[in-house]
């Protein structure tokens, strides 16, 4: 038998109890309270050294839309559930989806628990998280996803991280549903249709979230978590998106707060100000060793992507850093997350500066030239590469940091990068890695980059031309970024970051297949930056 409810537990669940009847002494009607029970299972986030966030849905077992349903919640520091750390009674409702969000706290740092809801006699899956922790920390190991296209594939990646008893936290760094309808791929969207009210945004999640993988991944580790651009809508920037019509799809203002809400719902997230859904940029601190800030580069700040200014025009999307694209006034980040970012930076004594981050930081090009002659041409403007000014000013904060580690989601292939503003001039040495002034390492897709079609279909012939296009492609990109170091456009993947004191290590594993269920996997690579020196070796 579970030991009996404390005394502060006590009075919390008869002060719930006490809600409905001052309601009703108040004249307010009163809901009806209905069990429920749990098809999405759990979930915890946003760990901190005495909290984490624990999460749910309760389907209610009644269809009356004005019901209430009261989940409680339980937190153990034992498998089993005996040894109790904090309980109570929450309640739910269709106005938040029937999604429930409790942030434990009053917990022991750098330790697990395991925890559960229950509603009636309903239970829940059982969960386990972990609290951050304080003090000298020997290490940290973090697993690294992005990019889960529910059409594109099973959730093999998230299952083989969910199978991982090592890690402190898993990074989720964005695009963790599609707003796509696509229905002829390994599995159909649901809804059937591209998602732009509240309700399509919040049965796109539960869908997801029905899924088994996820559901072993959310159950086996917290999850930090930022968004990228699909989980509203492609390529969006902070007053609308390529994917988005208002003519055909309405006010670009209220899809932005549907799909908004709809994320602080499904996602274990410490909404960091609730009165703003769009900020979600936040800090956690990992004892001495590491201090992990996520970034939004994608909703909050970001200024309208310039249209390509080269000689070929629309045809090729390439770029030069000229005209518009070197106005000093252009935000990605937006002038008070990227003060917040530079507070944040100098304030921090950890060893490591671990930033989570949507798009690729470091410069990719089709044709590199150093900087002073203007020439260069730049693959992609939707990434900082678009925003020349705006990462030059981050580029400064970075300078006078000991240890910066740059992780990025989004291009669905694999990279590592020395960081540094001119990586064609004499100020870089692509041998030694002297003059780079960060590391970065981008995680490949969850599902989002799909299988290669079968060998002897017209499908796979033309991807096997497309794949010695590739391998021309992949040389004339190391050509022209000497600062690139690993790259890998074949699979789907995740990463796992090992931090000590003396190094971090990226691990960079890849998952043969998404459109079959499969258990295997391959360790594709190891990049390391060792402690002081802001540059990549080979592990």
């Amino acid at each position: 038998m579970p030991p009996p409810f404390s005394r502060r537990d006590l009075l919390k669940s008869a002060a719930s109890a006490l809600l409905p009847t001052l309601a009703a002494c108040n004249g307010a009607s009163v809901p009806t309270v209905v069990a429920a029970r749990f098809d999405h299972g759990v979930a915890s986030g946003d760990p901190l050294p005495d909290a984490v966030i624990l999460w749910t849905r309760a389907t209610p077992a009644s269809a009356d839309p004005a019901a209430t349903v009261a989940v409680d919640w339980l937190i153990a520091r034992d498998p089993e559930l005996r040894d109790i750390a904090a309980r109570g009674r929450v309640f739910t409702s269709a106005d938040a989806d029937w999604t429930v969000k409790v942030d434990a706290t009053g917990l022991t740092p750098g330790t697990r628990y395991w925890y559960r809801f229950s509603s009636g006699d309903a239970q829940s899956s059982i969960g386990r998280t972990r609290t951050a922790p304080v003090g000298a920390v020997p290490q940290l190991r973090f697993a690294l996803v992005t990019c889960s296209d529910y059409s594109q594939g099973l959730f093999n990646v998230y299952r083989r991280v969910a199978a991982r008893d090592d890690l402190q936290a898993v990074l989720h760094l964005g695009d963790y549903i599609y707003e796509n309808g696509a229905q002829d791929r390994v599995r159909p969207q649901v809804p059937a249709r591209e998602t732009i009210t509240l309700a399509d945004y919040r049965e796109r999640y539960a869908t997801v979230r029905s899924d088994a993988d996820l559901q072993a991944l959310h159950a086996a580790h917290p999850m930090i978590w930022v968004w990228d651009d699909h989980e509203l809508a492609n390529n969006s920037w902070r007053d609308g998106a390529e994917a988005h019509d208002p003519a055909s799809e309405g006010p670009f203002a209220e899809r932005r707060a549907s799909a908004f809400r709809a994320a602080h719902e499904w996602l274990p997230i410490r909404t960091p100000s609730p009165g703003d859904l769009s900020v979600i940029y936040r800090r956690f601190a990992f004892g001495d060793l590491a201090q992990l800030t996520m970034l939004d580069t994608r909703h909050v700040g970001r200024d309208q992507p310039l249209p390509p200014n080269s000689l070929l025009g629309d045809n090729v999307g390439v770029f030069t850093q000229r005209g518009a694209f070197a106005d000093p006034a252009r935000q990605l980040l937006g002038t008070p997350q990227e003060q917040w970012l530079a507070e944040s930076l100098a304030a921090s004594t950890a060893q490591w500066q671990l930033i989570g981050n949507q798009v690729y930081f470091s410069p990719l090009k089709l044709l590199g030239a150093p900087r002073a002659l203007g020439s260069s041409l730049f693959v992609s403007a939707d990434k900082w590469d678009g925003y020349e000014p705006a990462r030059d000013r981050v580029l400064a904060m970075l300078a006078k940091v000991r240890n910066p580690v740059i992780l990025t989601g989004d291009a669905h292939e694999a990279y590592a990068f020395d960081v540094t503003p001119d990586p064609n001039s004499t100020n870089y040495n692509a041998i030694t890695g002297a003059g780079s002034q960060a590391v970065e390492f981008v995680v490949t897709s969850t599902t989002s980059r799909g299988d290669a079609p079968a060998g002897d279909s017209l499908s796979g012939l033309i991807q096997r031309v497309a794949a010695g296009l590739e391998d021309t492609v992949e040389q004339l990109l190391r050509l022209s970024n000497p600062h690139l170091k690993h790259f890998n456009n074949r699979l789907n993947g995740y990463c796992v970051l090992d931090v000590t004191p003396a190094r971090c290590a990226t691990e960079f594993w890849t998952v043969p297949v998404v459109g079959t269920a499969s258990d295997a996997e391959g360790l594709d690579a190891v990049w390391i930056c060792d402690d002081g020196s802001k540059r990549l070796r080979r592990g």
